[in-house]
């Protein structure tokens, strides 16, 4: 009897063995399996945060760029920012300004005027400005004796009226009045102009 006891014992040990064999080699493969995921998401991290490295140092040396070409390029900017000001403040003056139109008026009677093309401006008459919600204009009536050629250039110059570029006061034409003179057979018109010249309110 106690031989087969011990027997039975012995086979208790080594299956106990072998259930203990399994279980260690359950838990040393998931820990491996478990290890293995972890370096995977180690390596993936790692590596997107070399690349997140990467751009902002990409980042850093483009934003260097710009301000470095910004600041080479900010007194030009600087100079055509008061350049335009300028100009703006020519053609849409901040006050009615009466002398200087009154001024390119005359620039646009002696550009115009030519000894066999005349161009006479006779009287000016200049009304009460009036205010409107973003902008004021200064009506203004004009008589005026002109070639048909002059005629055109006239109409012509106030269509350009506005551009930065010629420098010439905003204005637009209300009303014209003709009067041909065809007795003497000339091209001589003599006519009658009612404009608006804007600032701004």
């Amino acid at each position: 009897m106690p031989n087969v006891s011990y027997t039975t014992e012995k086979r208790h040990q080594k299956l106990y063995i072998k259930v203990y064999a399994v279980l260690c080699l359950i838990i040393i493969a998931s820990m491996g399996f478990f290890s293995y995921q972890k370096w995977q998401e180690y390596t993936l991290i790692s590596t997107a945060v070399e690349k997140n490295k990467d751009l902002v140092a990409a980042l850093r040396n483009n934003v260097s760029d710009e301000k470095s070409s910004y600041e080479l390029n900010k007194e030009g900017f600087n100079s055509m920012n008061e350049e335009i000001e300028e100009k703006l403040e020519y053609i849409f003056p901040s006050a009615d300004d009466y002398t200087s139109l009154t001024r390119q008026i005359d620039a646009f009677e002696e550009e115009l005027a030519k000894k066999n093309s005349p161009f006479n401006i006779s009287n000016i008459e200049y009304m009460t400005a009036e205010i409107a919600d973003s902008y004021a204009l200064l009506p203004l009536r004009m008589s005026i004796e002109s070639s048909d050629d002059n005629f055109t250039k006239f109409l012509h110059l106030l269509e350009n009226s506005g551009s930065l570029d010629d420098q010439v006061r905003l204005m637009d034409i209300q009303s014209i009045r003709l009067n041909f003179n065809e007795d003497d057979g000339s091209d001589i018109i003599n006519f009658t102009v009612q404009i608006n010249a804007y600032f701004q309110s």
